[in-house]
């Protein structure tokens, strides 16, 4: 027969380890905001440049907002970028556009453009809607340059938080 300070012992270390496994969870979303990303290449053009440059489009869901920064490397002669809406194989319609007509000049590494999309500021396409597009993988970004006007460089937004 066991001792009553055993089984309260053994009690007491029960309750501990259900309450860690409970506080472990079995959540894989991570904390914060969602985030979207896209790496833009021109092989992901449609049809495909021989662009050498790169970018990245970010962009970070606050509910009532969505921001991005748009960074490349090594374009020249920038014209204009924009959200499409679409599927990778696509040359689909713009749904957003990032920056025109305020767009860098000559040729530029780095941030060229940053916002905020809102159901104010964008009558083209609802935060909904847009979300639902990211989700899915049915939105890509592009920019065009004065030596690609169709688009240079191209990259299909995913969830990456």
């Amino acid at each position: 027969m066991r001792s009553a300070v055993e089984l309260a012992a053994r009690f007491t270390v029960a309750v501990l380890v259900t309450a860690f496994v409970i506080s472990c969870g079995n959540s894989t979303t991570a904390a914060g905001p969602p985030i979207y990303t896209a790496s833009l290449l021109g092989s992901a053009e449609t049809p495909p440049t021989t662009s050498t440059a790169t970018g990245t489009a970010t962009f970070t869901d606050n509910t009532t907002s969505i921001d991005y920064v748009l960074t490349v490397s090594s374009m020249t002669a920038v014209t204009a970028s924009h959200i499409h809406d679409g599927s990778a194989t696509c040359a689909c319609p713009v749904i957003i556009n990032l920056f025109n007509p305020l767009r860098p000049s000559g040729t530029v590494s780095g941030v060229i453009a940053t916002g905020t999309i809102t159901n104010a500021n964008n009558a083209q396409v609802s935060l909904d809607s847009l979300r639902v597009l990211f989700n899915n993988g049915n939105a890509y970004v592009n920019v065009h340059t004065s030596a690609n006007a169709g688009g240079e460089i191209r990259g299909t937004l995913s969830r990456t938080r």
